[in-house]
């Protein structure tokens, strides 16, 4: 049987030799056992050294690069996991105060605490209610990875009848619900599961793009951050943050969230479309240019190659 684990960023399931998080286009990249070097998803054999790959046993080792999402219309890159975002307003006068504050470092800018509720304490699960719970929870792991999610949700309530308790379970069906267009029972399952468990960065992560879909920026850009406090190695928490602050108008938090997410990995083509977008709308034109041509340079991605162009012909600076 094809071993699963949770994703890294977004805790739903993925199978061993998947290549990408079906939820939030995570990359994943293996390892192989004997000799370290990266495996080909999928591939019975490492290139390296030879070692035969067993994909259903324990997950190799496996680091988290950038998501890939497709790019929307518009001036800015849409955050992973998120529908179509509108244009971008006109902006918003920049508080030059604030931004200094902001760029002195992250702790300027409190993060919200992750409120937790004043409910008595779950009560105690039987172990078989438990083990029952198990059960429906793995049967709905093979219905979400094959994209079955009214049926992946009717196990995962099944789950949470044995055991209301576990905030993972929330989780998966608040991603179901939110692959079904269901943003307020995805809501609803992801405020649960951060009440069970206030330090689940991943559930932080997805009610954040929940509110990014329904344009409530601010309570985006809030859950992005409480995320981050959770998680501060994840780049595509600082990019979504940073799509969320351009949505605002805010193009210089947006500015430093894009150069974090680059900091922590620099091999998303797409950050560098979002802050050169970011650049452009406070008149940096020559930064801008650079980030758009970095871009174009790093993919063959005509999606990102013609959104570039596009860019910089509207800089004036040619292509």
């Amino acid at each position: 049987m094809q071993q699963s684990f949770l994703c890294p960023r977004c805790s739903n399931v993925a199978f061993l030799g998947q290549r990408f998080c079906g939820f939030c286009d995570l990359v994943f990249l293996y390892s192989c056992v004997r000799c370290g070097s990266a495996l080909e998803p999928g591939s019975p054999y490492c290139g390296s050294c030879g070692t035969q790959v067993d994909w259903t046993a324990p997950a190799p080792q496996y680091s988290q690069p950038p998501a890939v999402a497709a790019a929307p219309p518009g001036n800015i890159e849409q955050p992973v996991n998120v529908g179509q975002p509108g244009s971008p307003p006109a902006g918003e006068p920049v508080n030059q105060a604030t931004v200094a504050e902001y760029q002195s470092g992250p702790e300027s800018f409190p993060v919200p605490t992750p409120l937790v509720s004043d409910q008595t304490p779950p009560p105690q699960v039987p172990a078989d209610h438990k083990a029952k719970a198990e059960a429906h929870q793995e049967r709905s792991f093979e219905l979400l990875k094959d994209g079955h999610y009214s049926l992946a949700i009717d196990e995962l309530t099944k789950a949470i009848q044995f055991d209301p308790t576990t905030a993972i379970v929330y989780l998966l069906r608040g991603g179901a619900f939110y692959k079904k267009g269901d943003l307020d029972l995805a809501m609803a399952d992801l405020n649960r599961a951060i009440e069970l468990d206030p330090y689940l960065s991943a559930a932080f992560y997805n009610r954040g793009s929940v509110y990014y879909y329904k344009k409530e920026f601010e309570c985006a850009i809030n859950d992005f951050s409480s995320s981050i406090a959770v998680d501060d190695t994840d780049p595509g928490a600082f990019h979504n943050r940073g799509c969320a602050y351009m949505m605002k108008g805010q193009h210089y938090q947006a500015i430093e969230d894009f150069s974090r997410s680059i900091m922590l990995d620099p091999r998303d083509p797409r950050v560098y479309c979002s802050r050169g977008s970011a650049y452009a709308q406070t008149g940096q034109s020559l930064k801008a240019a650079e980030d758009f041509r970095k871009a174009k340079s790093m993919t063959s991605d005509l999606a990102v190659i013609e959104k570039a162009d596009q860019a910089l012909k509207e800089l004036g600076q040619g292509l």
